[in-house]
């Protein structure tokens, strides 16, 4: 334990003189992001955590208070956003390890992460960081989720349940002088005071982000430009009429029911490119966290398979208990296979369509649902949207243009080009041919820190050893 805390502060203090340094990345291969270009043997200086050249090596002077970092065969691309996270703290016995998480996340290569439920706590983790007293990603936070009622335990307090038009409009004020950065709707909200939410955001001017739910149903999100997640009640547009289960199939939370599930054969996927032209119509942003849905509950990994993957030595010991035993309690009802290959097809094609159509789409992980964990999780979403019909340059769009767009953080970040904040990071293997290549990370740059591999590497062992405890 001493060791460790010795470890630690060690480290900080590394961290803490290299965040004062001056920093070039020599030879190196840069994908800006502002288009497929790669800049082949360019050199990118970093000053007080602005880029201030990207220029060919060649062509590059170099000052003698500049610390030199070898570039040669690899590739240089900005900083991850996850658009959908959690912390763990939402689970199993509340226990706040915010900051070992957001360690995790920033050694992924997740330079800016969006908090998809509020709580005080990611208020004061998001301060931290921007002060410099934690290391991590910047953080967006989302408010606590407003529902119509709280169908779980409360023991955790990140949800708002608003049962009349006033208290919605009353808590949009009130979490929008909190400091959160958007409005989150989850559950069981009437229209009218749906409407009242989004009324109410407009004139705060804060974005209204989320789920959409059946009560609501997708043309009143539609109209209200709401930003949405996980494709909900996308679906629901593909079924023939609305006496099929009411017009409910298998967004969201109706994944656990039988009847939504024997809406799935009749299913037309003729329908998806106007749905596609109806989203872009309305300028709305879309997470789509096709991973999650498609590794959980279309085609649901083996045991096997989720032990061997990085995630999930991460993850605490109560929350693996848990887990399981969900996984187990999905498995006794699982939909029948022909249901769930149409099922994962129909979602890949949505993602596939909603990019043709121009919609821009946005990463996001849902860690830690189920076996996932934040940071680790990200780079399986970019996998997802390729394996949907993207190209690697567009999937990584969805973790670095769109969201800057979104967040209102373009002018600043997203892209590399001069002027804008370092948050970089540093790659083995070229992610324009082969998108998994994002996890052979051996350098990363936020906040005016330089992360070699020894220290992203000390970050996930404080990650891990916090975890366990």
């Amino acid at each position: 334990m001493i060791r460790s805390i010795l470890i630690a502060a060690v480290c900080l203090f590394a961290l803490q003189l290299e965040a004062q340094e001056k920093f070039a990345i020599q030879n190196v291969s840069v994908i800006t992001m502002v288009n497929e270009t790669v800049l082949e043997n360019h050199t990118v200086i970093v000053d007080k955590g602005r880029i201030t050249k990207v220029a060919p090596t060649n062509k590059t002077k170099l000052s003698k208070n500049v610390r030199v970092i070898d570039g040669t065969g690899k590739f240089l691309m900005p900083g991850l956003f996850d658009m959908h996270t959690h912390f763990f703290y939402e689970q199993g016995d509340h226990i706040n390890t915010n900051e070992a998480e957001l360690k995790m996340m920033l050694a992924n290569g997740i330079t800016t992460a969006r908090i998809m439920a509020g709580h005080p706590s990611y208020l004061e983790a998001k301060s931290n960081v921007k002060s410099g007293k934690w290391i991590g990603p910047e953080l967006s936070v989302a408010s606590p989720q407003f529902v119509g009622r709280w169908p779980f335990p409360p023991e955790f307090k990140n949800y708002e349940i608003v049962a009349s038009e006033t208290k919605a409009q009353e808590a949009v004020k009130r979490f929008k002088a909190e400091g959160y950065d958007a409005i989150k709707i989850t559950f069981m909200m009437a229209k009218p005071i749906y409407k009242a939410v989004t009324e109410a955001a407009a004139k705060e001017n804060i974005k209204v982000v989320g789920h959409v739910g059946p009560i609501v149903m997708l043309p009143a999100a539609i109209e209200a430009g709401q930003q949405i997640e996980h494709m909900d009640m996308f679906i629901e547009t593909l079924l023939p009429d609305t006496s099929y289960n009411h017009g409910q199939s298998v967004s969201d939370y109706n994944i656990y029911s039988k009847a939504a599930w024997e809406t799935v054969p009749h299913l037309m996927e003729s329908k998806i490119p106007a749905l596609a032209k109806s989203v872009k119509d309305a300028g709305i942003y879309v997470t789509p966290t096709n991973y999650f849905f498609l590794s959980v509950f279309g085609f649901p990994l083996s045991e096997d398979e989720i032990k061997a993957k990085p995630d999930y030595n991460y993850l605490p010991s109560k929350l693996k208990a848990e887990k399981w035993k969900y996984r187990e309690s999905y498995l006794k009802r699982m939909a029948p296979l022909e249901s769930r290959e149409k099922y994962v097809k129909i979602r890949k094609q949505m993602v596939h369509e909603l990019w043709k159509a121009g919609v821009p789409l946005m990463a996001g992980s849902d860690a830690p649902e189920f076996f996932q964990v934040a940071g680790f999780a990200l780079h399986d979403e970019l996998k997802a949207m390729v394996d949907a019909g993207l190209t690697p340059f567009a999937a990584l769009q969805t973790a670095t243009v769109n969201p800057a767009k979104f967040l209102d953080m373009a002018s600043r970040t997203g892209t590399i080009e001069v002027g804008k904040e370092a948050d970089l990071i540093l790659l083995q293997k070229n992610p324009l041919e082969d998108v998994t290549n994002t996890r052979a990370i051996t350098g990363v740059s936020t906040n005016h820190q330089w992360l070699d591999k020894n220290a992203i590497v000390n970050l996930l062992q404080q990650s891990r050893e916090t975890l366990e405890k």
